[in-house]
């Protein structure tokens, strides 16, 4: 597949501007009647693709991975696979009817120009979905697949080299610095190719980083340690390179890097402070992905650690940020740092304590039979106040799934006893609470 779209048998042509493009060849060399229906065979089938693409996505579905990959294919790749198939069929139907290539000329190259296209959004579809890239890279894909589709369209029409020797034509000073417009928009488009590169890179070494993690043992906070050194560097690396390529002397890159070292002391300071107190967190092994923590006052499993903060959901599914700098300076509490065992108390209130010790058997059997309570170590039914109205009682045991239904478990302990109390024959107190579970049945 040629991209040369100015060339027309052994005619070629500069493409200094439209004049010279190859369009504006097929104009001066068809005739205006087969000029006009080839135009209107490219254009016919171009909106046929997008009349096929808004009449298809409501009639897919958008639930499961293969549906939503199917659907976001036909989003992009609709309208071009549909226009390419409409021209294809009418370039093998003009052979067959016996007309020669230059007789087809607008359609065959119209026809070149749109698998260029239909290859590019397909290189774009998969980068974008097929890879799973984060909000930002996805915005630099789509600026890169869009700018090469217009470079593509603008060589078609012969605009792409005057464009360029117009930008070439631009150039200013600051200081004792020469910018030229060229090397700006070639620094601009190699920082969008390179931080595309570079984010797409980092995402692949965090991903290995984390399989490597599982298989060999690693810890995740090593592994996530190694993730944000990695692409520090790799970052690092690449903007200083985009820079010099854009042509900016490094003596005023290096002056530049120092006042840009001052303002961060100054504008971004909370910002270092976060990101060097989460490596501290990370380096000193006190929480990790999947922890259930209670951080000033906020409980729940961290979901997520970033370089500013961490992520903690509550029971309600509340994400909460905190800053890393606020886990090191306030209390942390983390209930499955050394292992996933949680200890949990329902307090409970008889009447006699000539009761106890049926209703500690009782409680015991009720907790020996849940599958979610562990019996090492063993639960525990302990007197913890006696009155002369009655008994209280602290049931404790423990759990080892810490998640969201810890209130649906209390339920059924509460339940459970109460209907085991009932059927034993030991009164519970009747106040607040226990009033009520001593008239569930």
């Amino acid at each position: 597949m040629d991209l040369n779209f100015m060339q027309i048998g052994h005619v070629v042509l500069s493409g200094k501007g439209i004049e010279q493009s190859m369009a504006f060849h097929a104009y001066q060399t068809l005739s205006a009647w087969s000029f006009a229906l080839q135009l209107m065979v490219c254009v016919l089938s171009i909106g046929a693709g997008y009349a096929v693409r808004i009449w298809a996505l409501p009639r897919m579905r958008d639930q499961g991975v293969w549906a939503r990959l199917m659907r976001t294919a036909v989003q992009t790749l609709g309208p071009v696979t549909v226009a390419v198939s409409l021209m294809a069929a009418c370039l093998s139907a003009g052979h067959a009817l016996g007309m020669s290539a230059d007789e087809l000329v607008l359609v065959s190259r119209v026809l070149r120009l749109s698998l260029w296209v239909c290859g590019i959004r397909a290189a774009g579809w998969v980068l974008r979905h097929v890879m799973h890239p984060h909000g930002i890279l996805r915005i630099f894909l789509h600026l890169i697949e869009w700018a090469i589709v217009g470079a593509v369209v603008l060589t078609f029409l012969g605009l792409l080299l005057p464009a360029i020797d117009k930008i070439n034509a631009i150039e200013f000073a600051i200081g004792s610095q020469v910018f030229k417009g060229g090397n700006i928009v070639t620094g601009l488009m190699m920082a969008v190719v390179a931080l595309t590169i570079a984010g797409q890179l980092s995402e692949f070494v965090a991903m290995f980083l984390r399989r490597y993690a599982s298989r060999q043992n690693l810890q995740a906070n090593d592994a996530l340690i190694l993730t944000r050194f990695f692409s520090f560097i790799i970052f690092t690396l690449t903007v200083v390179g985009v820079l010099v390529e854009s042509g900016i002397d490094l003596t005023t890159l290096a002056a530049f890097g120092g006042a840009m070292g001052i303002g961060l002391g100054f504008g971004l300071q909370e910002f270092v402070v976060n990101f060097f107190s989460g490596l501290s967190v990370l380096m000193e092994r006190a929480l990790k992905v999947g922890d259930y923590v209670t951080i000033n006052e906020v409980t729940g499993r961290v979901v997520h650690m970033s370089s500013r903060a961490v992520v903690v959901r509550d029971r309600v599914g509340t994400e909460s940020l905190i800053p890393n700098s606020n886990v090191m300076k306030g209390i942390l509490q983390n209930h499955t740092m050394s292992n996933d065992a949680f200890r949990m108390s329902i307090p409970l209130k008889i009447v006699d304590v000539a009761d106890y010790p049926r209703a500690r058997d009782s409680i015991s059997q009720v907790l020996t039979e849940s599958p979610r309570v562990l019996q090492t170590p063993a639960p525990q039914v302990l007197i913890k106040d006696i009155s002369d109205t009655e008994i209280t009682l602290e049931v404790s045991f423990w759990i080892h799934d810490l998640d969201d239904t810890q209130n649906e478990l209390v339920s059924e302990m509460l339940y459970g006893i109460a209907m085991r109390l009932r059927a034993d024959g030991i009164a519970l107190a009747s106040d607040g609470t226990q009033a009520l579970l001593a008239t569930m049945a």
